[in-house]
């Protein structure tokens, strides 16, 4: 655990600037730990974080600063030393309001009270300093800045503020340690120059590329991410629509994808028969990949086989090695043997490759170390469509019975479901329905899952977001989140949640929000819904799910016109019918073979 690990667990904003120096650790952390730090107008504004927002100038910027200048008082609150852990970490930190022309700075006593501040509008900001030795000769220096709040709305003013200084401050940090890389060098020696795991099975290797990455996370933490890799599998982090037929690389990891032994083929593409071969894997250490391939016939052979007269031969290693107790250093490398009428093919690799493998690595890191944004540009681009096809029906009342049977014919949309009696006279309502191909038994546990606080409701992310949800629509199984009776279905966090009024495990759940008795006994507004999920088997082996809503209201008109489906049934309508597809699509991708 690092000093920013007990100072801010529960950090909104995470950034991490490294670099190796020729220098042994020590001499790294006298540097900078006790040499100044203020000589030039970068450096200084990096450790005197005032300098970027005191844009009154309350005093001059002293000529030289040191870590032991930064002080705190009642008098004179601001930045301050609050763990210091030589020869390996100092951490410094302050308090305020810092997106105000003269910044509202707040004293504490050191890291505990740093830790436990809560005054609401304020932020808490911290960095950190952390050397560690790679060699006898050489060591690595972290630079990580972690920031949070003490509300919701003191963030969203730093995270504007931040948009401004954000740049700034990330150009500051690349160039402190550029700085320190000409005053030590770097440690000599390419990762070219390096001997890798896996290098010495294919010794006539005629094209060699490294590439490498420092990650704020353990081996451990790492090691899922990677053996779950592959076609029809959770993809390669790259550039998806080049390398996994367009399908999202997973967000998350996957419990079923975790086995992996040697002699096992991870599937290049969604669809192709070719794949990558298990070499070696040594778990958290190693992950060592490879192919033999036949042009001529399109066909792999097993990666020991007699190379046919035209070949690409070739291995892929995933080698992690930890920096210290909290940041790994993944070096990937791949080596190609390929015979002479490959050498066309081969240019092109040299060209591309690098792309690919640069963005599996960033992708990488942000999965490990959970930076991974809620939202991406495929959530917001379903997003619009969702959107446009709520406009289109509000402005299509006459197609509000048919929106109402998505799915459904007649007969179903009108026969009787469990909880209909709930809500016995609904004002309005639909059932929606979709076949699945999968047993009602595979269906079950993506259906029980749903709510805000669980696996979200497979819809459009981007959509429920916006309308402050904060969630993400869960691509595996997690039997700890199914629901029961007794429970409640929660929509949005500042909504009251629907409880959970029936269940038949496997086979249907009805939510319900039951009208308050005495509102209707006294004639006041009220409001009442039910939402039935029903799972029924189909002939052929496959399932039928049914989404029932029911919503019965006062006749007053203020309540007609919010809860009525004028507004309602397009926007719930529609968010219901996309709902249910990506159910489907996660119990039939999740039924796929690998």
């Amino acid at each position: 655990m690092t000093a920013l690990d007990r100072l801010i667990p529960d950090a909104r904003l995470v950034e991490i600037a490294r670099v190796d120096l020729d220098a042994p650790a020590e001499v790294v952390w006298q540097r900078v730990r006790h040499a100044g730090l203020a000589e030039s107008m970068t450096t200084r504004a990096l450790f005197a974080l005032r300098t970027l927002v005191d844009r009154a100038g309350e005093t001059a910027e002293p000529s030289r600063v040191e870590l032991d200048d930064m002080r705190s008082s009642a008098a004179r609150p601001g930045f301050q030393i609050l763990v210091d852990d030589p020869p390996r970490e100092v951490a410094v930190g302050a308090i305020g309001q810092v997106w105000r022309l003269r910044i509202p700075f707040v004293h504490v006593d050191g890291a505990e009270g740093f830790l436990s501040f809560s005054t609401p509008r304020y932020v808490k900001v911290a960095w950190a300093i952390r050397v560690s030795p790679l060699s006898p000769a050489s060591s690595h220096l972290e630079v990580e800045v972690r920031v949070t709040s003490t509300d919701d709305a003191s963030w969203r003013k730093f995270r504007r503020y931040f948009r401004l200084i954000g740049p700034a401050s990330r150009f500051i940090r690349r160039t402190l340690l550029g700085a320190l890389a000409r005053e030590f060098g770097r440690p000599s020696g390419t990762d070219e120059d390096r001997i890798l795991p896996g290098d010495n099975r294919l010794p006539d290797a005629r094209t060699q590329m490294t590439h490498r990455i420092d990650i704020a996370a353990t081996p451990e933490d790492i090691w899922p991410w990677l053996v779950q890799m592959g076609g029809r599998r959770a993809g390669f982090y790259s550039i998806d629509a080049l390398d996994n037929g367009g399908a999202r690389s997973a967000r998350e990891i996957h419990a079923d994808w975790q086995g992996l032994a040697a002699g096992d083929v991870l599937p290049a593409t969604p669809r192709g028969a070719g794949g990558f071969e298990v070499l070696g894997i040594e778990p958290t250490r190693l992950l060592l990949l490879g192919g033999l391939y036949d042009p001529s016939s399109m066909r792999q052979l097993t990666f020991a086989s007699a190379r046919p007269e035209r070949f690409w031969h070739m291995t892929w290693a995933f080698v992690l090695e930890p920096l210290d107790a909290r940041s790994t250093r993944v070096t990937v490398r791949v080596r190609g043997a390929f015979s002479r009428r490959e050498w066309v093919r081969a240019q092109w690799m040299r060209l591309i490759h690098p792309v690919m493998e640069t963005a599996q690595l960033r992708h990488l890191a942000a999965r490990a170390e959970g930076r991974l944004r809620r939202d991406d540009w495929r959530d917001i681009g379903e997003g619009l469509i969702g959107a446009a096809r709520m406009a289109f029906g509000l402005v299509t009342p006459f197609l509000r019975d048919r929106r109402a049977r998505w799915g459904t014919d007649l007969r179903s949309a009108t026969q009787a479901m469990p909880g209909d009696d709930l809500v016995a006279s609904p004002r309005w309502g639909w059932t929606h329905g979709v076949d699945i191909v999968a047993p009602p038994s595979a269906v079950w546990p993506w259906v029980a899952q749903l709510g805000a606080d669980r696996g979200g409701f497979y819809s459009y992310q981007w959509l429920e977001n916006l309308a402050g949800c904060g969630l993400r629509n869960a691509e595996t199984i997690h039997p700890e989140w199914e629901l029961a009776a007794g429970q409640a279905l929660l929509l949005h966090p500042s909504m009251p949640p629907l409880p959970i009024a029936a269940v038949d495990r496997g086979r249907y759940l009805v939510a319900h929000a039951p009208a308050p008795l005495d509102a209707k006994a006294n004639g006041r507004p009220w409001v009442e819904a039910s939402w039935l999920f029903l799972i029924e088997p189909t002939g052929s082996g496959g399932s039928r799910l049914f989404s029932r809503y029911r919503l019965g209201c006062s006749d007053d008109l203020r309540t007609r016109l919010s809860f009525g489906p004028t507004l309602v049934q397009p926007i719930g309508s529609e968010m219901d019918r996309r709902m249910l597809l990506g159910v489907k699509a996660r119990v039939e991708r999740a039924g796929a073979p690998a």
